[in-house]
């Protein structure tokens, strides 16, 4: 059926495709590693640009873009774990831990706690955890 839709959507114009990968289901990876599967099929029916989600890490967002199976990758959880996600993907720099247990509630913790890279490493310095 996604065959037939991402062939049909071509005669629209669209700005972009967004395809969530099969390897997560809600907030669970079912199946860890698995290549970017729906882009790769995908882009072979749909002629604009795709955006692909869904369990990405930054090397295998990187492989799936090297590879012409995505325009763009969109990433969630790591985005809210990390507020400076572009800057540790350029500079290398190490991933803030996310935690399930607060995504999609009414408060505030877990989306605006996470620190900056500078933080941590400031709180690292200075013994201040």
């Amino acid at each position: 059926m996604f065959d037939y839709v991402a062939k049909e959507l071509n005669r629209f114009g669209l700005a972009y495709l967004h395809i969530i990968e099969p390897r997560v289901r809600g907030n669970v990876v079912v199946a860890e590693g698995q290549y970017a599967v729906a882009a790769a099929r995908l882009r072979k029916i749909f002629k604009g640009k795709i955006i692909a989600a869904g369990g990405f890490e930054p090397e295998t967002a990187e492989e799936v873009v090297e590879n012409g199976d995505a325009d763009l990758v969109a990433f969630g959880r790591n985005f809210l774990a990390n507020p400076d996600l572009p800057k540790r993907i350029r500079l290398g720099l190490p991933l803030n831990a996310y935690d399930r247990n607060t995504f999609y509630t009414f408060d505030a913790r877990g989306y605006t706690d996470y620190p900056f890279y500078e933080q941590q490493s400031e709180s690292v310095a200075t013994g201040v955890y």
